[in-house]
């Protein structure tokens, strides 16, 4: 086993009160953030991380986005060690009035479309989404979809 121990260079991938729960395959507690993405670079299948704030436990986990999708936990910061930060160009695939159920993978509350993009691509499995603007819920689907009206 190699150790990379060059500086920490993609804090831009942290998303602050967002936790990855599931597919964890080990935790220990580290000085901060930095620390955490250490071990993550360090360990095999390690693709992803949460940090959690009130006892310095980080999260070391195999999926993008953990086995559910983002959640929003305050006090947790997670994030993957590869992410896309590009700005939203087009939103011209967006169809109002569509939802597309089944294959949920996880959902949660977002300021608008652009963030429920962000929360897709940070998950591993998300190929499409739901936004609901009366409530803000961004729900992220897997492969599995079906379209459908709002109902």
């Amino acid at each position: 086993m190699e150790c990379d121990n060059s500086p920490v260079e993609n804090l831009n991938c942290l998303r602050e009160g967002i936790n990855f729960p599931g597919a964890e395959i080990g935790n220990l507690v580290v000085a901060d953030e930095e620390e955490c993405i250490l071990h993550c670079r360090d360990t095999e299948l390690c693709v992803a991380l949460t940090f959690r704030e009130s006892d310095n436990r980080c999260y070391l986990i195999s999926k993008r986005g953990g086995l559910y999708g983002p959640t929003i936990a305050a006090g947790h910061n997670s994030m993957n060690m590869e992410c896309d930060n590009s700005p939203v160009k087009n939103l011209n695939c967006l169809r109002e009035g569509i939802n597309f159920p089944g294959a949920e993978i996880g959902n949660l509350v977002v300021a608008d479309e652009e963030e429920c993009i962000l929360h897709c691509r940070d998950t591993e499995l998300c190929v499409a989404f739901t936004f609901r603007e009366s409530d803000h819920r961004c729900y992220l689907s897997g492969p599995t979809i079906a379209a459908g009206h709002n109902s």
